[in-house]
């Protein structure tokens, strides 16, 4: 096994992704409670003290608000962007602090992070594409829209976690308010099952050996619908684009399974 993740919880109610290389542990997000991210770490097999790092793709609550208090005890360091740093007003240690930039790779023990610039409505959101060994994972949450940026990055990966968050007939006729529910189908808001869909029939370039489907709305969507529209997405490529690849689901309640490459 040279690269592997597991997902400890995916929706709005907190989203944290656990990849390893060996002995080198980093959390893609902490949006779970500080309690809850060492409770889900430790029924992993992996213990708060055995992370090496934490990676943050934006100030939204659902994917920071456990960060300094999972931090508070523990020398690590934290890798995030500036603007993103300030409009989440974390306070943390400077010192432990490593400051990213879009489009610029850095390395965390080992493993080479690529972040790149996703269209969301936070103040510099980004997604990632992890290394090592020659095999590549993608986590992709957070964006209204699979921009030609974002599509370029998944290509090559051998493992995708790809935001999938709403159905849109029943986002439509669900309990939001319509501003919010114009948010949410914005070019900076989420993800619909449609959009993935359309992404994996025409853009997707077959090499990854799973898509593993997040960050779904508990009131907008379901596992079955997005499930059912990625497969069919899948299926109806042209034999010529025919792929082996799978699709799961992150459920937001519990962790879910290794994905080894």
């Amino acid at each position: 096994m040279t690269l592997s993740f597991r997902v400890l919880g995916s929706s709005s109610s907190g989203n944290a992704t656990l990849v390893s290389a060996g002995d080198t542990h980093v959390l893609v997000d902490v949006g779970l409670s500080g309690r809850e991210t060492a409770r889900r770490l430790r029924e992993c097999g992996v213990g708060p003290e055995r992370i090496s790092a934490v990676v943050i793709s934006h100030e939204h609550g659902d994917h920071c608000r456990g960060l300094a208090p999972f931090v508070k005890h523990l020398e690590i360091p934290v890798f995030i962007a500036e603007r993103t740093l300030a409009a989440s007003g974390l306070r943390l240690e400077r010192a432990r602090l490593e400051i990213i930039d879009p489009g610029k790779p850095f390395e965390v023990y080992g493993l080479l992070f690529t972040p790149f610039a996703v269209p969301h409505d936070a103040a510099d959101p980004v997604a990632f594409t992890i290394e090592k060994g020659g095999v590549k994972v993608a986590v992709v949450m957070d964006l209204g829209t699979i921009s030609n940026l974002a599509a370029e990055r998944m290509k090559g990966c051998d493992g995708i976690l790809l935001e999938s968050n709403h159905d849109l007939g029943m986002l439509r006729v669900g309990p939001y308010p319509w501003a919010l529910k114009q948010r949410v189908m914005s070019r900076l808001g989420h993800l619909s099952n449609d959009a993935v869909a359309d992404y994996l029939a025409h853009r997707f370039d077959g090499a990854a050996a799973c898509v593993v489907l997040a960050h779904l709305s508990r009131n907008n969507n379901l596992p079955e619908l997005a499930l059912r529209s990625a497969r069919r997405a899948l299926e109806e490529r042209s034999p010529l684009r025919s792929v082996q690849t799978r699709v799961d689901i992150a459920h937001p309640d519990r962790i879910s399974a290794l994905y080894r490459f």
